[in-house]
């Protein structure tokens, strides 16, 4: 019983966002702010929220949905077919992503037409009638979708409460071997895969042309050049200037842990031991603290920005900017005039390699019916096919060998520096069923150290926080 309730704390925290980006765009990291609030509030009333989400389940907006998913059904009806119904629920997107599911699950519903029938219901990503919210509601009825959307960290805490379900006999093990590896193990828990990538993400070092070039800054070309955390510090120190900061650093506190956990890992160490049921000696480490010094240097040295606006490197207030490969887009569609280019993460001053992964993935919950079915619409969403046509119309990277092998612009720039990191040093955010806690824990942390807390001091009542929790939730 504590692990069900539990659960419901970490489905309200799940990522809202696609893929652990900047505050104004859909990434895989996380609205933990919005979600923490409303799940706090849910947990102490699962009844109340019930009642709420099922109101607003009887709103048009869900109605919408369902008709612009289920398109294909009108063909089954009408050809005397008894096609089983497979659901699907996933946060609200952009509008091309939107599209993106419509004519992928339209062509799923013609494909398989007389035998399944996919009806997908889409929420809103914060508010009461979030997708959060509607999740919460259906743990405690025991009355889940076939399919769910899930950011990739929060894939541990759902396995490790039953809610998902493994997918082994399923998947085969050459259908694994095309999957990224960052992907195969966001998704796999205990040795078994419990969700499958529907795209991913990674995080560069964008930079201004025009700037580096008049101070001089040669930039790293290929990985073995990469700047180490030292040489990102000087040469951000050098461009400097009266009105020009030298770097824009994302410490959003939904997404600290997405952009900086790979740092510690460079170290030799991670935020959680292995079975990711402690971060005593991990989260606090002297590897951890020094983390948090490198990042807290910026701001002290008036480096970057403690307060930027989401456009300050579009805009010309930054010469580098730390941001992920979905910004890609925004940069080519509404700053056309402006010349920039994209380096490798940073490593660590001895060279260790290790970047930011990690994005939404498909899981099949303990309710799916016909799990034949739900599998068949899972598969149909994350194949080699369907990578070729949501990766470029959601702005993410692919998750399979096999789509990069034939999406040639992600073997070019501005997306090169991005796969490359993926195929070769990409490192998921750590796996524990106490993910949601980890991650706000050590995100505000990071954010009172940044703002002149003392660093051990802040991570040593980081770790005790979140190991608290796992006691009470999940200690035999």
């Amino acid at each position: 019983m504590r692990r069900r309730f539990y659960a419901v704390a970490a489905i309200l925290t799940a990522g809202l966002l696609a893929a652990c980006g900047s505050s104004n765009q859909p990434e895989a990291g996380t609205n933990t702010q919005n979600t923490e609030a409303a799940g706090q509030e849910a947990q102490k009333s699962g009844a109340a929220a019930g009642q709420q989400t099922q109101k607003n389940g009887a709103a048009g907006q869900e109605t919408q949905n369902n008709e612009a998913a289920g398109q294909g059904a009108q063909n089954n009806e009408a050809a005397g077919g008894k096609a089983e119904k497979i659901t699907i629920w996933r946060p609200q997107n952009t509008q091309e992503i939107e599209a993106w599911w419509t004519e992928m699950l339209d062509s799923f519903n013609k494909e398989y037409q007389g035998r399944y029938e996919a009806i997908q219901e889409t929420f809103p990503k914060s508010g009461s009638d979030s997708y959060s919210e509607k999740i919460n509601t259906a743990v405690i009825a025991d009355n889940l979708p076939d399919l769910m959307l899930v950011d990739g960290p929060n894939v541990s805490s759902y396995a490790q409460n039953e809610i998902l379900v493994p997918l082994d006999e399923f998947v085969t093990e050459e259908d694994k071997k095309d999957m990224l590896d960052s992907c195969l193990k966001q998704g796999t828990v205990d040795g078994k895969l419990y969700a499958v990538a529907l795209w991913e993400s990674s995080v560069g070092i964008y930079y201004n042309k025009e700037m580096l070039e008049e101070a001089g800054i040669e930039v790293p070309e290929t990985q073995d050049q990469a700047w180490t955390w030292d040489e990102l510090y000087e040469t951000a120190k050098q461009l400097k200037k009266e009105k020009q900061f030298g770097i824009t650093l994302n410490t959003n506190q939904s997404q600290i842990t997405y952009y900086y956990s790979p740092l510690l890992e460079q170290l030799g160490s991670c935020l959680a031991n292995p079975e990711g049921t402690k971060t005593d000696g991990y989260l606090n480490s002297k590897e951890s603290v020094e983390v948090a010094e490198f990042i807290k240097r910026f701001y002290d040295d008036g480096i970057a920005n403690i307060e930027p606006t989401s456009t300050e490197f579009a805009d010309g207030g930054s010469a580098l900017w730390l941001a992920t490969s979905y910004q890609i887009s925004m940069l080519q569609n509404q700053y056309p005039d402006l010349k920039w280019g994209v380096t490798y993460y940073p490593v660590s001053n001895d060279r260790k390699e290790a970047t930011p992964t990690g994005s939404w993935t498909i899981g099949m919950t303990k309710s799916a019916g016909n799990r034949e079915g739900a599998y068949a619409l899972l598969n149909y969403m994350t194949n080699k096919e369907a990578n070729l046509s949501g990766s470029p119309a959601s702005g993410y990277l692919p998750a399979r060998y096999s789509s990069t092998k034939e999406l040639t612009q992600y073997r070019e720039e501005p997306y090169r520096v991005f796969m490359e990191q993926l195929e070769n040093n990409g490192a998921p955010r750590p796996r524990t069923a106490v993910w949601t806690t980890l991650n706000s824990t050590y995100n505000s942390a990071i954010s009172d150290i940044i703002l002149g807390s003392d660093p051990q001091k802040k991570l040593d009542e980081a770790a005790k926080a979140v190991d608290q929790e796992y006691e009470m939730n999940f200690a035999e």
